[in-house]
């Protein structure tokens, strides 16, 4: 599996306070990393500085495009970014405006434009919404409408920096169910920025981020076997990923288990 995201000997400061020094980072590609981490560990300032809102000089190669300050807007168009609040980045009336935005500034035809639209929005099941105005939607909904104003550009890596972590439960399992989706059938690479860690299993492999150190990192049944380092900075590891290790410690199961069906029947048999 090649690498979508490579990442040599970044430094970097904020106002003389030092965030990172020589850190490396590779991400596969078609992969699902979350990445955890307490306030202040540089989640967003990493992606800050991978999509060029923050300036580096250091080695950042992006599906095989070295990043420098003449090809930003290349980079720019391989990532999209969900933040927390996407009703900030919104400028149309309607969810169908906000969707054929973007397209329309890359001069494409009306016809075309209005094929994608629907295109996305039937692959997220947001038909219904395209004639509303976006500012009016739920929570859940808006987050929908930014993945769905990404997804119409078709990115290669799609980044959420802490994108759902204020929405109520369903709305972000449906939002998480998707984005498992997507990333299963269409491939694309998902970068996970959040502090609910739950969300990691959805993913594949999990980052632990502290003081801009990578603390562990690797497949998620792995990560979260290292219990006591994710403790001695303050973080839980997911219910189900504890109970797992409780019950390989009597025994009563060989392996980490994150799906409760699963886990009922394992123990049933």
């Amino acid at each position: 599996m090649d690498d979508i995201l490579v990442i040599k000997d970044l430094t970097f400061k904020y106002k003389d306070n030092p965030i990172f020094e020589n850190f490396n980072l590779t991400i596969k590609k078609g992969t699902w990393t979350t990445i955890i981490g307490p306030n202040g560990s540089g989640k967003s300032t990493l992606i800050k500085i991978i999509v060029g809102l923050l300036k580096s000089d250091s080695y950042i190669l992006v599906d095989n495009v070295l990043k420098s300050n003449n090809n930003i807007k290349q980079i720019q168009k391989m990532i999209g970014v969900i933040f927390e609040h996407p009703d900030s980045t919104f400028v149309a009336e309607t969810v169908m405006d906000e969707m054929a935005f973007a397209l329309e500034n890359l001069e494409m035809g009306k016809l075309e434009i209005q094929k994608k639209v629907k295109e996305v929005a039937g692959y997220l099941n947001i038909i219904s919404l395209l004639e509303k105005n976006p500012y009016q939607l739920s929570g859940g909904q808006k987050q929908l409408v930014a993945l769905a104003s990404i997804l119409v550009l078709e990115p290669k890596i799609l980044i959420l920096d802490e994108a759902i972590n204020r929405i109520d439960y369903l709305e972000r399992e449906n939002i998480l169910k998707i984005l498992y989706k997507l990333n299963k059938e269409k491939g694309i690479t998902i970068i996970n920025i959040t502090h609910d860690i739950e969300e990691s299993l959805y993913g594949d492999d999990v980052i632990l981020l502290d003081k801009g150190k990578i603390v562990l990192k690797g497949n998620k049944e792995l990560v979260f076997q290292e219990e006591k380092v994710f403790n001695a900075i303050g973080i839980d590891i997911p219910f189900m990923a504890e109970l797992s290790l409780k019950l390989m410690y009597y025994n009563l199961v060989d392996e980490m288990i994150f799906d409760m069906d699963e886990m009922v029947n394992k123990l049933w048999i």
